[in-house]
Parts: structure tokens; sequence; C-alpha cells
């Protein structure tokens, strides 16, 4: 099969596999969604299988040809590393999902959901130029809204949905404005390695970097992510691990020679910020799943560090290895919620009793993550630590976050286990496990029949959970190995290990590990990760009641050009049609009475065509022109939610006719 085929079907598959669930009978739902699942795997395979052995290939068209604008899929290393663990993760999680969702009454719309968007990223990720990134870009964004608001039952899911779709969408201008100044001043929007020159080069770069800082939930704009642990666990384990919060890593890797210079230092120091602001923030967590949310927005951080210091190749080496561990995170965190009916920290104490198997997968994930030897993410943050040793600030700003992952997650393994670990503000969990067990069934019985984590509360946890993630643990201890096979798919050099490097990863990890232990110093760290992460919220919320302001504006301009003027338009039109009638009535019959009743008949004839012809077509018109601007403030609501669903639906559709047309 060519590779434009399988690039196609890379898309395709996925959405079919979507559409599929939603038609299938609730009984075979389950099957259905995990064997598209497992066949998204092939396209997936296939391309890397290409790309290693150097063949790259592009697929598309020209939209609007006299603009000479395309769109298309491209294959090379980075697209093709980048949609292996795409598929990966999202297969292993859609299966979880199966079960997760088995008995939730809506499973089948958010197993048809998840599928959806692993082929809304996969097309993001193998995207040929600007034009096709920003499609996919834009319904990336749209179904993670959906998705995280499926819990609708919840209060607080689609209040996590608008914030997660303002605070993204707001950053996504920066993309518009970015495709905007590339357009004006090449006349292309192919991927380039030159930047323009002057204001329309610097409003390029500027708006790439806010474009990707929002989307990867970088300081300022990391505040959405919290609020996104109201959707279901799925849905965070995918969002968190591989794709929606990796689209802004991709967005710089992809595009790195274009933003050489001053754009990725100050990316290496956004993220070397983030790093440090999102281990403080996860510290001061009491929910597990907002830990998880923290400990995301902080090696993201560290990923731009690696992109700006380091190359793509260091970057998406920790992408891959941060996926897996931290999907496996989510997902053992999932199974937790099924058995005890919560997320809180002080519910889920000595949960690893009743659920070893899940507790051993978010061990596993949680030491990869901590950077603990030999687990995959050791190696990769080690590759982060070496490349930052160029700018001693970096360095120890990295070294500052691999302590605060080890003791962020440190703490929550050892709450799940009941080790007597110390809680948020250094209270002790002294009382034991009898008082552990007590607070969980509280906290479950306070969340019964509640939909907590849009999930029905269950005391079984389907094995098919648990298998899936013991998956994706598995994947994080043996993605150490990765590093080099990686580099040598995007042509790069295999990531360095340096003395320093490694003694300072260990140094970390210790440092991490007796914060932990230590109740004052743990409890100095939470309240400032506490303040840290209010005083970010206070902010982001001013923003987002600004935005909202605008889009009320938006609204406000739409409703009168949409729906107003084209009303005054029929009302002006009608009233001139009367007005003709009358000139035409008044004349001609004044004529006609001048000449006398001779000519009476040919005046009564003239009045009839006059009446069936000239006055019908006006009125006719008129009536047209009222039933359009009725037709158009229809469509013209002002809601960005209904427009983007429309375009999500004709981007399905055009995907699909795509790979169909390429496979024939």
């Amino acid at each position: 099969m060519s590779p434009a085929a399988w690039l196609w079907l890379a898309v395709a598959l996925p959405l079919v596999g979507g559409l599929g669930v939603r038609l299938a009978p609730r009984r075979l739902m389950a099957p259905v969604a995990a064997g598209a699942a497992a066949i998204t795997l092939l396209p997936a395979s296939a391309l890397v299988a290409l790309a290693a052995r150097g063949e790259t290939a592009a697929s598309g068209g020209r939209w609007l040809g006299s603009a000479g604008l395309e769109v298309g899929l491209r294959l090379d290393g980075l697209s093709a590393a980048m949609a292996g663990i795409v598929a990966l993760t999202g297969a292993v999680v859609v299966v979880y999902a199966t079960g997760y969702f088995e008995e939730h009454p809506r499973g089948r719309s958010a197993l048809a959901g998840l599928l959806a968007f692993v082929a809304a990223m996969q097309a993001l990720v193998l995207a040929d130029g600007f034009l096709m990134l920003l499609i996919a870009w834009e319904i990336v964004g749209a179904l993670s809204a959906r998705l995280i608001a499926f819990g609708r039952e919840r209060p607080d899911a689609p209040a996590g949905a608008v914030r997660a779709f303002l605070t993204t969408r707001a950053a996504d201008t920066g993309l518009y404005l970015a495709v905007f100044a590339l357009w004006a001043a090449t006349g292309s929007l192919a991927f380039t390695a030159d930047r323009p020159d002057g204001a329309l080069g610097a409003l390029v770069a500027s708006g790439l970097l806010l474009a990707a800082i929002g989307k990867s939930a970088q300081v300022p704009l990391q505040s959405w992510l919290a609020g996104a642990m109201a959707g279901p666990t799925p849905v965070s384990a995918l969002l968190h691990s591989a794709t929606m919060v990796a689209a802004g890593v991709y967005l710089l890797a992809r595009n790195e020679a274009l933003l050489a210079g001053w754009p990725l230092e100050l990316a290496g120091w956004i993220g070397a910020s983030t790093a440090v602001l999102g281990a403080l923030i996860a510290l001061g967590e009491r929910d597990l799943k907002r830990v998880l949310a923290g400990s995301t927005s902080s090696q993201l951080g560290l990923m731009l560090v690696g992109v700006a210091a380091g190359g793509p190749a260091v970057a998406v080496f920790h992408l891959a290895a941060h996926a897996a561990g931290k999907a496996t995170m989510f997902l053992a965190a999932g199974a937790f919620q099924h058995a005890r009916g919560s997320t809180d920290l002080e519910d889920l104490r000595g949960v690893a009793r009743a659920q070893p198997a899940a507790f051993a997968a978010f061990a596993l994930g949680a030491a990869s993550i901590a950077a603990v030897p030999p687990l995959a993410a050791f190696w990769s943050k080690d590759a982060i630590v070496a490349a930052a040793e160029t700018n001693p600030a970096w360095l120890v700003l990295v070294l500052l976050a691999g302590a605060g992952s080890a003791a962020y997650l440190l703490r929550p393994a050892l709450v799940l286990a009941d080790r007597g670990a110390i809680t948020v503000g250094g209270s002790r969990a002294g009382a034991g496990a009898e008082r552990g067990a007590r607070q969980a069934g509280a906290g479950a019985e306070r969340r019964e029949g509640q939909g907590a984590d849009a999930a029905p509360v269950q005391r079984r946890v389907p094995p098919v959970m648990v298998g899936a993630a013991a998956v994706l643990a598995g994947a994080g201890v043996l993605l150490g190995a990765l590093g080099a096979p990686l580099a040598g798919l995007l042509g790069a050099p295999a990531p360095e290990t340096t003395l320093v490097s490694v003694a300072g990863s260990l140094l970390a990890l210790v440092a991490g590990a007796v914060v932990v232990r230590r109740p004052r110093a743990l409890a100095a760290l939470g309240h400032a990760g506490t303040a840290v992460g209010a005083g970010l919220l206070r902010g982001a919320d001013a923003a987002g009641g600004a935005v909202r302001l605008g889009a009320r504006g938006v609204a406000a301009v739409d409703e009168r050009v949409a729906v107003r003027l084209p009303d005054a338009l029929a009302r002006g039109a009608a009233a001139l049609s009367r007005g003709v009638d009358r000139a035409d009535r008044g004349g001609l019959d004044a004529a006609v009475d001048g000449v006398g009743r001779g000519g009476l008949l040919a005046a009564s004839a003239s009045d009839r065509v006059e009446r069936g012809g000239i006055d019908a077509a006006v009125d006719g018109l008129a009536r047209a022109v009222g039933r359009g601007g009725r037709g158009a403030s229809a469509a013209q609501t002002g809601k960005l939610h209904e427009y983007l669903r429309d375009a999500v639906l004709g981007a399905a559709a055009i995907a699909l006719l795509i790979a169909l047309t390429a496979i024939t």
C-alpha cells in the first residue's frame, strides 16, 4: 500500500471506528470500540516503519486553487513518531474506556468521542502545512471541550470545559495571527525553516509561541488543566498524555528552525518556570487527578526546555516516556475511583490493599515520571538535564522541578499505600488504616449516585481497566531504550548523558524523597503551591472575563448584522414595492383617463400585467430577502460551539472522503 494511503487511513480509521460505535447495538459497543482502537495501530506502525527506512511522502490537494493554498498530510520522521505515540496511547485508553463506560447510559457517545479525538490528533501531527494544522488544531480544541463536559450532571464539568475552551481559544488567536503573518510575508502556508524579517517575522514567532503555551498549559495559561479534571478519567488520560496538551510541544518541535533565536529562548524560560511552578501546585493539591494535572503542566515545561536546549529529539523522547507514565497513573486513578467513588487523596487512603494490581501500575508510572532509574522517564529527563547544562539558570530550575516531581508523586503513592504518609498542609495520616477506611467509606457514600468523574460509582473494577494500565506501565519500563532510535528517526544526534546530568538527576530524586518525609517542609511547599495556583487562577479568571466580554460584543454585532440588517432590508424592499405599486397605478390610471374610454381595455390589460408581473416580482423579492435574513440569523447565532460543531462535521466528512479516494 502506498504511503499516501497509510497517511489517510491513520486519520480515517479511528473516525470510521467512532461511527461504527455510534451505529452498533449496545451489546457490541465495547467490542467495536476495542477493535477500532486496535486497528488504528496498523497505519501508525506502517508509517513508523516507512519513516525508519528514510521514506518521506505527502498527499493532499489545493484548496482555493487561485490562492495556492494546499491541504494535506505528510510523512517524515517527526510526524511518524508522533503518529505512533498517539495511536498507541489512544488505543490503550479506548480499550480501557470500554470497561470504564460499560454501564454508563451514554457510554456509546464517550467511546465515539474518544475515537474521533484520536482521528483529529492524527490529522494534527500528520498535517502538511499550517492550513491543515490549523484545521486539525481547531477540531482538537472543540472535541476536547466536548469530552471534558461529558459528565454534564456535575456542575464543575461544564465549567471546566468552558474554562479550557476559552483559555485555549484565547491562545489560539496566536496561531491565526502567525498564519496570517506568514501568508502575508511569503504567500504560502507550507512549513518553512525561514522566519520572515521584521514585524511579520516577530508576529509569526510570537503567535506560534502563544498558541503552544496555551495548548500545553504553560504559565500563565496553565489553570485550565486542573479544571479539565472534571471530565471522565479516560479523557484526562488521553488529553494529558500524548494528545491535546502535547500539541503545543509538537508545534514548537515542528517549527524549531522557524523559531530559532529569541523565540526558543523565551520558550525555554517559560518551560523552566512552569516546570517549577507546576510542581509546587501539584504539592498543594488534595485530589489525585489534580495532582496529576499539576504534574502534567510541569513535565510539559521540561519538554519546552528540551526543545529549546536540545532540539525536537530530546523533547519528543520525554513526550513518549511521559505519555506512557502519565496515562498509566490516570488509568490507575480511574480504577481507584471505581473502587472508592472518589479521587480525593484522603478517601483513597489504603486503596492499594484492595487494588494491588492497579496500585502496582500506578507506582511504576509514578516512579518513571519521578525519574527513578532505570525507568523510561529517567533517561528522557536526564537528556533534558544534559541539554540544559549550557544554561545554568535552566539547569537549576530543571533540577528543582525534578525534585518536585519526586515529592509530588511519592506523596500520593504513600497515601494510597497508607504508609503513614503526610497529607497536604502537614497533617499526618498517623491515625492509620482504620481512620483511612472510615474516610474512604464516607467519601464513597457522599459521592454515591452523583455521577462522580462522569461515570457511575462501582465497587467492582472491570479487569480490562487494570489490564490497560498494566500495558502502559510496561511501556514505561521499556521506552527508556527509545532515545537513540527516536533520534535516528528524526535525523538528530542521540540524546546525551553526562556525569553531571546523572548525578544531578539522582540528587533531585533523593531531595524530593527527603522532602516528603519532612512535615514542615512539605507543609510549607504545599501552602506555597496552593497560593501560586490560586493566584494564577485569579489571573486566568480575569483574562477569561475579558474574553467573555469580547465574545458578547461579537455576538451583539453579529445580532445586529445578521438579524437586524436583513430585516431592515426586507422592510425597505417591501416599502419600495408598495411605493412603486402606488406610483404605477396612479400614473397609468391618469394617462388612461386622459386618453378616454377607448383606451380602457389597454389600461386594464396593462394594470393586470403590472399587478401580476412587476408587483409580484417585487413582493416576491421582498419576501425572499426577508426569508434570507431570517435564515442568516438562524445560522449566525454568535455561539462559537455551534460554528465549531459544523466545522468538525465538515472536516470529518472531507477526511473520510479523501481517505477512501486514496485507498481506491
